[in-house]
């Protein structure tokens, strides 16, 4: 080892020492979360009597989790529990014994809540003995928990609370559609593949789309940026989440960190909010306009509707690019009651007239094209073509009729565009400037 890797590995274990002092819960802690998560245990056995298992699942249970952690509880039921019965008893159960309670989504409903100022999840499975019978995909998350308590050492405990905070704080932890990062499962499963926090860095800084790490053999072929091949499902790519901005955001980030390891990709800066004034003044020296569009949040679970909301911002940059105006950002925000899409667009407006192409005049449909357009029609050089009159030449008259035509997704075609409203730039300045200086923050969280 050289004298510049002797030191650099120096840093990073400084590094690393100094973020465990932060994230790692003490041992008063650690006591009262095993006390907290015994008495949720006796609570449901209960009130669900023997035939229902509860167990402690997720970080809890392996040791691997950082400070404030959520309390994981999954119920095995027996197989021959119906479904409606069994989804009815946990959140009847979980409304009884919990604070603020919210039903959730995974493949089936389940119920989120406090307990003693812990953040709890009670989610119903079936009670199997091989993955092959299992119903539903929670039914695997035991499966995962037993796993990973078999298989990782004591000391890598701390590897993956490294791993998870520094994923955490680059922006790209959690499996659910609001991140489409890495799952805390799959970051015990790298920790457990390359040994340590430093070596997954190490080797992530070189890969590649479709990067493969077949813990056991993969039986189906996966077209993900990132595959880790289920050791409890071999037909199941544990990173599917990982989109591909994430996975790209991680490599890239692995190479920063390597080159400067700092505490501020673990613990960055907050986007420091800009005034009504710097942000006028940002739209108008950019000479941009901003296209503000807010319609009412519906009332849907929120991995399902993330993806909705990103599949309609991505159908109308795809449609309104096609109608000649020219987005150069977009991004969306949900909000407690709402959700907000801003379209940066160099001109709202366009000419009356368009340029329209016609065909060669080698090519046998040339008759058709002057049949339709008359005596507009015009060559030049060996092409014919036309001036049209365009439908529309607002961005905001062009989106209506777009909404109209569009799948926009099942929870949010009721939305588009009848309850649709246009913001103007001053109340968006007014109303959404934590909104907007996050739109126009493009710098990575590290460098905050």
């Amino acid at each position: 080892m050289s004298l510049s890797q002797s030191s650099d590995n120096m840093d990073i274990d400084k590094t690393e020492s100094e973020v465990l002092r932060r994230v790692k819960p003490d041992k008063k802690e650690k006591e009262n979360v095993n006390k907290v998560a015994e008495e949720l245990l006796e609570i449901l056995n209960d009130r669900l009597g023997e035939e229902k298992e509860p167990m402690i699942v997720g970080s809890v249970s392996k040791g691997t989790y950082l400070k404030n952690p959520d309390i994981d509880i999954f119920v095995k039921f027996p197989l021959s529990t119906s479904r409606e019965e069994m989804e009815e008893k946990i959140l009847k159960v979980g409304r009884e014994i919990l604070q603020d309670t919210k039903e959730k989504y995974a493949e089936h409903p389940y119920i989120y809540g406090y307990y003693k100022d812990h953040e709890i999840d009670i989610v119903p499975c079936y009670d199997i003995e091989d993955i092959l019978d299992m119903k539903s995909a929670v039914d695997r998350t035991p499966f995962h928990t037993e796993y990973i308590i078999e298989n990782l050492a004591e000391d890598q405990k701390d590897e993956a609370m490294l791993f998870k905070a520094y994923l955490k704080g680059i922006g790209a932890y959690g499996a659910k559609a609001e991140v489409w990062g890495f799952s805390g499962y799959l970051c015990e499963l790298l920790i457990l593949h390359y040994g340590s926090f430093q070596e997954v860095i190490k080797a992530a800084k070189d890969w590649r789309p479709g990067k493969t790490i077949e813990i056991v053999e993969g039986k189906k072929d996966f077209d993900d940026p990132l595959v880790v091949i289920d050791p409890v499902d071999s037909e199941r790519n544990v990173a599917s989440p990982v989109s591909m901005k994430k996975f790209s955001l991680f490599v890239l980030s692995c190479k920063q960190f390597l080159r400067e390891p700092t505490t501020d990709f673990f613990f960055p800066n907050a986007i420091e909010s800009k005034s009504k004034e710097e942000l006028s003044d940002l739209i108008n020296h950019r000479g941009t306009e901003l296209v503000g569009l807010k319609v009412p949040k519906p009332e849907v679970v929120e991995d399902n509707l993330y993806p909705q909301v990103q599949k309609c911002l991505r159908k109308l940059i795809h449609q309104i690019s096609h109608k000649d105006f020219k987005i150069l950002h977009s991004d969306y925000f949900v909000k407690e009651d709402k959700i907000l899409l801003i379209l940066e667009v160099e001109n709202p407006t366009l000419p009356k007239i368009e340029k329209h192409r016609g065909p060669p005049i080698w090519v046998n449909n040339t008759e058709e094209f002057i049949d339709k357009y008359g005596k507009e029609v015009y060559l030049e050089e060996d092409r014919l073509w036309v001036d049209k009159e365009r439908e529309h030449t607002d961005i905001r008259d062009t989106l209506i009729d777009i909404m109209k035509e569009l799948d926009l997704g099942s929870d949010l075609n009721p939305m588009f565009p009848s309850k649709c409203k246009f913001m103007e730039k001053e109340e968006m300045l007014k109303d959404e400037k934590s909104s907007l200086t996050e739109f126009f923050d493009n710098s990575f969280p590290w460098e905050r």
